[in-house]
């Protein structure tokens, strides 16, 4: 597909990034994992990173940069980590969201220490978001970690698309599609 992508359209097959929220966010952590050579950063919302079989081989040829955005009362996607018991990898187990931190930053070579600032609290939504940012990693990669608190399974600033009870709070602190922008456009392979 990146070759088709990159033959076909004004693509810099330098700057493709991989993004997703719940199995798109499972699925941009393989591709950060087994695609290094293709994918320049990835960015995964309402997910972490499976743990039997990606994360233990979870061994790219270059540093991924990686951002990792999840609420901590999520329904589906435990934040904690641990069996999944719903949705589409109901079944298998899953990292702690620190845990996939934690990967990523060694993989790296990211500073240990995180630089942490809590977002303004603009929406008074009941939700506050903590972004935790780990610099000085290889090639100028780094890693960054969004809590949001009391955040569901959704999207930050996205459309509340199933109800409140069954996908949790959607934060509305942060621009969920900006940031992630922001972050990518910064890095390329």
């Amino acid at each position: 597909m990146c070759d088709y992508l990159i033959n076909n359209y004004a693509v810099d097959g330098a700057k493709m990034y991989a993004t997703g929220i719940s199995n798109g966010g499972f699925v941009s952590s393989r591709l950060g994992s087994e695609l290094s050579n293709r994918i320049a950063a990835i960015a995964v919302v309402a997910a972490t990173m499976e743990a039997t079989t990606i994360a233990p081989n979870c061994n790219p040829g270059r540093p991924v940069p990686a951002m990792y955005i999840h609420g901590t009362i999520d329904p589906l996607v435990p934040f904690p980590g641990g069996q999944m018991t719903a949705g589409g990898t109901a079944g298998g187990t899953i990292l702690y969201h620190f845990q996939a931190i934690d990967r990523w930053v060694n993989l790296s070579g990211c500073n240990s220490t995180p630089i942490t600032v809590d977002l303004p609290d603009i929406a008074n939504d009941g939700t506050t978001i903590k972004q935790r940012t780990y610099p000085g990693g290889t090639n100028g990669s780094e890693v960054v970690s969004y809590v949001v608190l009391n955040g569901g399974h959704t999207w930050p600033q996205g459309y509340q698309y199933l109800n409140e009870a069954i996908f949790g709070k959607t934060s509305q602190d942060m621009n969920t599609c900006e940031v992630i922008w922001s972050f990518f456009k910064g890095f390329k392979r």
